[in-house]
């Protein structure tokens, strides 16, 4: 997305075809395993959310020094983007009865990528709006944000061609920014639509956001759409995020409520709300 976390969609650090830490396997099959024995009507995203709260956070995991855009898995470093990527995979794997490595890595695959295909650096869905769309068509998510709050912001999305020396892969890619630009150009004037972050002290009652709900947070930020994603968590009837934090270096479920995480931020406006189907 362009900000990373969530801007970028980022970037790591191996070079093969999946790059991933053998270790990555053994978790994913234990996870699968465990998810089995949840009751029907539990919330699996964020079953499989909580079982990364300490995993180290480290930025741009999927841009470091992989200019062939593999397949990076790495289950123990994690950023807000890769951290919601993995456990939107892993839900679409209980979904499917598979407990294989295979199948997470092409579930992986197809949350990740444009029509889930693999194919360069722009085939990475680097905007969330973009991110939720596509993943709207292939039946992995749907959006719920409309179905609580009528308001909108105004959007165009075009950080990352006017800033390509913040990107690994745009910095010296003039043909990139320019295939970039004309990505971004269906998202020029968009809609968005949000929750303000004023509503986000209200009651389960009066704000039905369902516990492991993708909450992206939205921005003023020029160019930008969303600067930060992570999981709905009500907790004694107060919502709060679980999320890899930056600040915290790790995956953490916040103290503080989303409302008061977000007040003080100027350019944060509040939350889309998106549910893994």
């Amino acid at each position: 997305m362009a900000v990373r976390c969530w801007g970028l969609i980022g970037g790591l650090l191996f070079a093969n075809v999946a790059m991933a830490q053998p270790t990555d396997s053994i978790k994913v099959a234990r996870l699968l395993e465990a998810a089995k024995t949840l009751p029907a009507d539990s919330s699996r995203a964020l079953f499989f959310a909580e079982r990364f709260i300490g995993t180290s956070y480290v930025a741009g995991t999927l841009d470091n020094r992989n200019p062939d855009e593999n397949l990076v898995v790495c289950l123990d470093r994690l950023d807000c983007t890769t951290f919601v990527e993995t456990v939107a995979a892993l839900v679409l794997c209980d979904k499917q009865h598979s407990t294989s490595y295979a199948s997470f890595k092409k579930n992986l695959t197809t949350v990740r990528y444009r029509n889930g295909e693999r194919n360069g650096y722009l085939s990475r869905l680097h905007y969330f709006s973009d991110w939720i769309a596509d993943n709207e068509r292939k039946g992995i998510v749907r959006e719920y944000t409309r179905t609580i709050s009528g308001y909108t912001w105004p959007v165009t999305l075009n950080f990352m061609s006017r800033h390509p020396d913040s990107y690994p892969a745009l910095k010296n890619a003039p043909e990139l920014v320019e295939q970039l630009k004309q990505m971004e150009a269906p998202w020029h004037s968009y809609t968005m639509p949000y929750i303000p972050k004023g509503w986000l002290n209200r009651q389960p009652e009066e704000l039905p956001i369902v516990n492991g709900s993708i909450l992206a947070l939205t921005t003023t930020i020029d160019g930008l759409d969303v600067t930060h994603v992570g999981f709905a968590c009500w907790i004694g009837g107060e919502l709060h995020l679980l999320h890899a934090s930056s600040q915290k270096g790790k995956v953490i479920l916040d103290p503080l409520t989303l409302y008061e995480y977000q007040k003080n931020k100027k350019t944060h406006t509040g939350v889309r709300v998106i549910a893994i189907l």
